[in-house]
C-alpha cells in the first residue's frame, strides 16, 4: 500500500525527468538546463528504485525496516519533485528583467538549488544501498512485466467510459424490504423508524428507495445526512432549505429548533436522517433539530444507524437490516463481475471460483460490489484463485468488510491508489458534481478533483493528451470499480462512508493530518474541515509542519474570519489552498511568495476583490471564486496569471449590475484557459477594456464558456466564424439578450443560432436562450445535454443519437410539442426530460412503444393548461384541469422508477395497465383531496 503511493509519485517525477532529458521542457524553463546532467542521473536512479518498490510492497506489513525505507523513499521523491518544479517556474519570476539584481537573484537560486540536488543525490545513494541490504532488488525482470499489461488493461477500460453512468445501480432484493418499511410508516404507532445494521449492508441505499417511493404522499419532505462530525445548525439549515423556509442566522440553535417545530407541527411530512452515529449528552437529536414527535404528530422520521443504542435513544421502532440471501448475493456479484457478458453469466472456468468468492464476501452488498468490480477486468483463473486466497485470510467479524475493502484498494494500480486516497481531502458526505450548471451548496465539481490530482503530481504529462482528460479517465475507472458511487438524479459522485474511513486511515499513515497539529510534524497535507475552530486558535497553535506542506485546507469553517500571516510565512512548496466556506475577506501578502501554488479555492467567502498577492502566483492553474456574493470586479492584472486553465466565477455578486456583467480584456491572454465557468456575462462588440467576441476566438484551448449577446453585431461576429477557433469546446452556454424589434414581436421570431457552431464536434452540453433551434443540431453526435430556455422550434430533437438530458423552459407561445417526440425509436438514449413554464401548453404527444426507451425521469412543472399527459410520468404536480391518466401500454418507459401524483383534484382513478409495472404494483395511488 505504502509502496503504491510512493510509486505513483515516483512515476510522475520520472515523467517530468524524462521530458527534461528529451528537452521537451527546456524551451521556456531555461534554468533547468543548468542541472540537466543531475536530472538525468536522478531519472536513472529513481527508475531503479521504483522497481524495488514492488518488492517492498510485499514486505512492508511484516518488516519494520522495509516500512521505514519506504517512508524515506517517499520523502526523497517528494523533495525531488519540489526541486524540479521550482526550477521549472523560476524563469517566470526572473526573466522579466535583465538588471544586476535579477542576475544576482538567479545566481543565488542556482547556488541553493545545487546544494539541494547534492543532498538528494546522497539520500538516493543511501536508499539504494539500504535496498540492496534488504534484498529489495531481486526478481527485477519478473516484477517489471505486469506494469505493461496493466497499462494495456487501463487503455481498454478507457473505451468503456461511462459504463456505470449509463446503467442504473442494480436494486437487487430491495423491493420487499422497501415494502416492509413502508408498512411500518403506515402504522400510526411508529412515528420514528430506525434501520439498524453494520456498515456495508446497504441501509442508505434501501432508505433512499423508501424515500423516493413515498415522498410524494407527504406535504413536505427532506433527506439529511448526519455523519460523525455534524453541525446541529447546518442540519437545521439543510432541513429548512429542503422544506422551503429559512432560519435566521442570528438566533440560537434552541430557538431555531422551536422555529422548525412551529413550521412542521400539524403538517404531514417525511424526514430521513441518514447515518446517525452517536447518542448525544445534549439530548435526543430529533428534539434538538426541532422535529415534532408524539402520538398526535403527522411527522414521519426514518433513521439509519449502525448502533441499536442510537435507535433506542431516539425512541425508534427498530428494523434490523438483513444480509442478502445467497441467491441475491450471487445475482449482485454477477451484475458487476460479468457485466459485459450476456445475461451477466460467468464463463464456465470461473463459475466455481466466483461462487466461493461470493461466500467469502459475507453477503454484504458493498463488499460484493467492490470485489466483483475489481475482478471484472480479469478472465484469468490464476487471478481469481489469488483473490479467493486473499479473502479466506480475512475471516469473519465486524471488521471483515473493512478488510475486504482494503483488499480492493490494495489491488488498484499505483496511480489510482493515490487518486482515490485523495478523496480524504473532502468532508464527510460531500457530493462531487459532474452536472452542467451551478448548484447552490455544491462547491465541489469533478473539475476540482482533477486539478487537485494534477497539482499533487498524480497525473502524468503526456505528449498528445491533456492531463484533464487523463484525470477524467481515472474518475471513470474509480466509478467502474465501484469505489465511487453515482447519483444520477443529483448528477454527482459520492464515496461510501466505509470507503472514506478507509482512505482517511491510509492517509493518516502517510503524513496527512485532519486536525491542527500540536507538535512538530512532517505532514504534507493538512485537511481541516467542519471543525469548530476560530482564527485565534490557528494563531495560537502555530503550525509545526510548514516546511513540508503541499496542501492546506480549512474548508467549511465559518469561525475563520482571516488567515494569520505566520501561518504561511515559511511555506515554500505549497501547491493547494482551500479556504472555501470560511468568512475570510482577504489573504495575507505572503501568499504571493508561493511559487508552486496551482490551486486556490476561495468560493463562498467574503472577498470583495481578488487580493493583490494573487497577482504573483504565476503557476496558478485553478482559481475558484464562485458564490462570492461580495465580489465587485476582476482586476485589470488578471491576464498576468498566464498558466490559468480554470476560472470559476459562477454566481458572484449581482450579475444584473455592470460590475460583473462584463469580463476584463486580460482574460484573452489566458492561452491555456480550458474552462471559464460563469453566469452568462456580456461579450463586448467594441474595442474597449472588456472581453469581446473576437477575443474569445483567441482562446483556442477553451472547452467551457457562458456568454450573452446584447446587440446584432455580436451575433454577426459569431456568424463570421469564431467557432472555427473553438473546436475543442465541450460545454457552451449562449444567451440572446438583444432587444426585440417591433417586427420581431409581431412575427414572434427569434434569431437562428449560427450554423458554424457545428464545427464543435466534441460539444457535449449546450444551453441556448432566446434562439430558434436550428434543424442541423440533430447532427451533433456527441451532444448529451441540451437546455433550451425561451427558444422555439423543437422539431428534429428526437433524432439526436446520444442525447441523455433535455430541458425545455419558459416558452410562452408553445401550445403543443412536436408529435415526433413520441415516435417509436425517438430519443434513443434520453434519460431525463424536463418541461417547465409552458403556460399555453395543453397536450403532450402520445408515446408509441419504443419511444424514449431509456427514460428514467420525466418532470412537468408550471404548465397549468395541460389536460392530457403521456403514460408513465415520474411526477405529476399542479395540474388543476387534469382529469384522467391514459392507459399504459406494455413496454412504455420500461426504466421509469416512480410515479407521484399531487394537487390534481380532478383525477379519480389509477390508469389502466399500472398493475403490469411490477415495481409499482404494490404501491398506493393517493389522489389529492
Amino acid at each position: 500500500m505504502e509502496a503504491g503511493l510512493a510509486l505513483a509519485i515516483a512515476n510522475g517525477v520520472l515523467g517530468k525527468l524524462g521530458q527534461i532529458a528529451t528537452e521537451q521542457a527546456l524551451n521556456e524553463a531555461s534554468l533547468l538546463l543548468n542541472f540537466k546532467s543531475d536530472f538525468k542521473w536522478l531519472e536513472k536512479k529513481l527508475r531503479h528504485i521504483s522497481v524495488s518498490l514492488q518488492v517492498a510492497d510485499e514486505q512492508s506489513e511484516q518488516n519494520k525496516d522495509v516500512k521505514e525505507w519506504l517512508a524515506e523513499v517517499r520523502n526523497i521523491v517528494f523533495d525531488a519533485e519540489d526541486i524540479i518544479d521550482e526550477c521549472g517556474v523560476e524563469y517566470l519570476y526572473t526573466n522579466t528583467s535583465q538588471s544586476c539584481v535579477s542576475n544576482c537573484s538567479q545566481l543565488l537560486f542556482r547556488y541553493k538549488m545545487g546544494k539541494r540536488i547534492k543532498d538528494i543525490k546522497e539520500r538516493i545513494r543511501s536508499a539504494i544501498q539500504d535496498a540492496q541490504e534488504l534484498k529489495l532488488f531481486r526478481e527485477v525482470a519478473h516484477l517489471s512485466q505486469p506494469s505493461t499489461s496493466t497499462s494495456q488493461s487501463e487503455r481498454r477500460t478507457e473505451s468503456k467510459r461511462g459504463i456505470i453512468l449509463d446503467k442504473a445501480t442494480p436494486a437487487v432484493a430491495v423491493e420487499h424490504k422497501v415494502d416492509e418499511i413502508l408498512r411500518l410508516l403506515e402504522n400510526p404507532a411508529f412515528r420514528v423508524v430506525a434501520v439498524v445494521g453494520m456498515g456495508g449492508l446497504g441501509k442508505t441505499f434501501l432508505v433512499q428507495h423508501v424515500f423516493n417511493r413515498s415522498k410524494h404522499r407527504y406535504e413536505c419532505y427532506a433527506r439529511i445526512s448526519v455523519s460523525q462530525t455534524y453541525s446541529l445548525r447546518k442540519l437545521q439549515c439543510d432541513l429548512a432549505f429542503q422544506m422551503n423556509f429559512q432560519i435566521d442566522s442570528s438566533i440560537s440553535d434552541w430557538l431555531a429548533a422551536e422555529f422548525i417545530h412551529g413550521k412542521l407541527d400539524g403538517r404531514r411530512c417525511l424526514i430521513v436522517l441518514d447515518d446517525v452515529w452517536r447518542t448525544s449528552v445534549e439530548g435526543n437529536l430529533i428534539s434538538r433539530l426541532g422535529l415534532p414527535t408524539g402520538s398526535n404528530s403527522q411527522c414521519i422520521i426514518v433513521v439509519t444507524t449502525r448502533s441499536r443504542d442510537v435507535a433506542q435513544n431516539l425512541n425508534a421502532h427498530i428494523y434490523e437490516m438483513p444480509h442478502l440471501s445467497e441467491d441475491d448475493s450471487w445475482n449482485l456479484f454477477c451484475q458487476f463481475a460479468f457485466r459485459d457478458r450476456e445475461g451477466n453469466r460467468p464463463p464456465e472456468q470461473l463459475e466455481r471460483l466466483a461462487h466461493q468468492i461470493v461466500q467469502e464476501c459475507g453477503r454484504l452488498p458493498l463488499a460484493l460490489r467492490t470485489v466483483a468490480a475489481s475482478m471484472a477486468r480479469s478472465s484469468l483463473t490464476s487471478d481469481w484463485d489469488a483473490k479467493l486466497g486473499q479473502l479466506k485470510k480475512v475471516g469473519t467479524g465486524e471488521d471483515s468488510v473493512m478488510k475486504i475493502l482494503k483488499l480492493s484498494y490494495d489491488s488498484l494500480p499505483p496511480y489510482l491508489k493515490s487518486c482515490f486516497a485523495y478523496f480524504s481531502f473532502f468532508p464527510e458526505d460531500t457530493h462531487i458534481f459532474y452536472c452542467t450548471f451551478p448548484i447552490e451548496g455544491a462547491i465541489y465539481y469533478e473539475d476540482y478533483v482533477i486539478y487537485l490530482w494534477i497539482a499533487e503530481g498524480f497525473i502524468p504529462q503526456e505528449k498528445d493528451r491533456e492531463q484533464w482528460d487523463t484525470g477524467l479517465d481515472y474518475l471513470n475507472q474509480l466509478v467502474n470499480l465501484c469505489l465511487l458511487e453515482v447519483d444520477r438524479v443529483k448528477g454527482c459522485y459520492t464515496v461510501h462512508d466505509l470507503l472514506l474511513d478507509l482512505v482517511v486511515n491510509i492517509c493518516k499513515e502517510h503524513e496527512c493530518e485532519f486536525d491542527l497539529p500540536s507538535k512538530e510534524t512532517s505532514c504534507r497535507r493538512l485537511l481541516v474541515a467542519k471543525k469548530d475552530i476560530t482564527t485565534n486558535e490557528i494563531s495560537e497553535r502555530r503550525l509545526k509542519c510548514q516546511r513540508f506542506l503541499r496542501t492546506l485546507s480549512f474548508s467549511h469553517i465559518p469561525g475563520i474570519t482571516s488567515i494569520p500571516q505566520q501561518l504561511l510565512d515559511h511555506v515554500r512548496v505549497l501547491r493547494v489552498i482551500d479556504f472555501s466556506r470560511t468568512a475570510i475577506s482577504t489573504l495575507p501578502k505572503c501568499v504571493g511568495n508561493l511559487k508552486l501554488m496551482r490551486v486556490l479555492n476561495l468560493s463562498y467567502t467574503q472577498i470583495r476583490e481578488l487580493p493583490a498577492c494573487v497577482r504573483r502566483l504565476k503557476s496558478l492553474q485553478f482559481l475558484d471564486v464562485s458564490f462570492c456574493k461580495s465580489l465587485q470586479s476582476l482586476p485589470h492584472w488578471i491576464g498576468e496569471l498566464s498558466r490559468l486553465s480554470h476560472l470559476n466565477l459562477e454566481r458572484c455578486s449581482d450579475w444584473g449590475t455592470l460590475t460583473l456583467a462584463y469580463m476584463p480584456k486580460g482574460i484573452s491572454q489566458f492561452l491555456s484557459l480550458r474552462t471559464l465557468k460563469s453566469d452568462c456575462f456580456i461579450l463586448s462588440t467594441e474595442e474597449n477594456e472588456f472581453l469581446s467576441v473576437k477575443d474569445v476566438g483567441n482562446l483556442t484551448n477553451l472547452q467551457e464558456i457562458s456568454f450573452s449577446l446584447k446587440d446584432v453585431s455580436g451575433l454577426t461576429s459569431l456568424e463570421d466564424g469564431i467557432f472555427d477557433h473553438l473546436v475543442k469546446m465541450r460545454i457552451l452556454r449562449v444567451a440572446n439578450i438583444i432587444p426585440a424589434t417591433e417586427s420581431d414581436r409581431e412575427e414572434s421570431s427569434l434569431p437562428a443560432f449560427p450554423e458554424k457552431m457545428n464545427v464543435m464536434k466534441d460539444l457535449q452540453q449546450l444551453y441556448l436562450s432566446r434562439f430558434s433551434v436550428p434543424s442541423w443540431i440533430c447532427g451533433m453526435e456527441n451532444l448529451t445535454d441540451l437546455f433550451l430556455d425561451e427558444c422555439c422550434d423543437y422539431s428534429s430533437l428526437q433524432k439526436m443519437p446520444r442525447l441523455r438530458l433535455l430541458c425545455l423552459r419558459n416558452d410562452s407561445k408553445c401550445r403543443e410539442l412536436p408529435k415526433e417526440f413520441g415516435e417509436s425509436g425517438g430519443f434513443p438514449k434520453l434519460v431525463k426530460l424536463q418541461i417547465e413554464d409552458f403556460p399555453l401548453l395543453e397536450e403532450l404527444p402520445a408515446l408509441e412503444e419504443g419511444a424514449m426507451p431509456r427514460l428514467e425521469g420525466l418532470g412537468i412543472m408550471n404548465c397549468p393548461l395541460v389536460k392530457r399527459v403521456p403514460e408513465g410520468l415520474e411526477q405529476i404536480e399542479d395540474f388543476p384541469l387534469l382529469e384522467e391518466l391514459p392507459a399504459l401500454e406494455e413496454g412504455a418507459m420500461p426504466r421509469l422508477e416512480g410515479l407521484g401524483i399531487m394537487n390534481c383534484p380532478l383525477v379519480k382513478r389509477v390508469p389502466e395497465g399500472l398493475e403490469r409495472w411490477h415495481w409499482l404494483s404494490r404501491g398506493k395511488f393517493v389522489p389529492s383531496g
